[in-house]
């Protein structure tokens, strides 16, 4: 009986700490927000084995000061250089960064802009090695 109890605590503890763990990166709300919204037409997540859609659309390109066309950076652990009421000012357009605005504008809901840009800057903050 004494080792029914312990087992049964033990349990009890591990599905609470299973509730109360955040969602991963992978699992999040978020993801499938970044996913539905098509952000990996321009953006990879390399840290989540989310890669870039192919695209031949270069009509809508950045283009730099020498008309070279700028690539869309990976988003893995962009989460440390901003918080999540900057991503929505960037996503809507309203910050620049190095004389550039994000392409799109995001065009979703608030509840969905809150949804993605928590997720941007809570799961998405962690090292990246850098690339050789």
């Amino acid at each position: 009986m004494w080792k029914l109890t312990l087992a049964s605590m033990g349990m009890g503890i591990a599905l609470m700490c299973a509730t109360a763990a955040p969602a991963k990166a992978e699992d999040a709300a978020g993801l499938k927000l970044f996913k539905e919204g098509k952000c990996t037409q321009c953006h990879s997540i390399d840290a989540l084995k989310i890669t870039k859609v192919k695209s031949d659309d270069d009509e809508d390109a950045v283009l730099d000061e020498n008309g070279k066309k700028i690539e869309p950076p990976d988003l893995s652990g962009v989460g440390k250089d901003h918080d999540a009421a900057w991503f929505a000012k960037w996503l809507k357009k309203e910050v620049e960064v190095e004389g550039h605005k994000h392409k799109k504008k995001f065009k979703g809901s608030e509840d969905d802009l809150k949804v993605i840009t928590e997720w941007i800057a809570t799961d998405l903050k962690f090292d990246v090695p850098k690339k050789k």
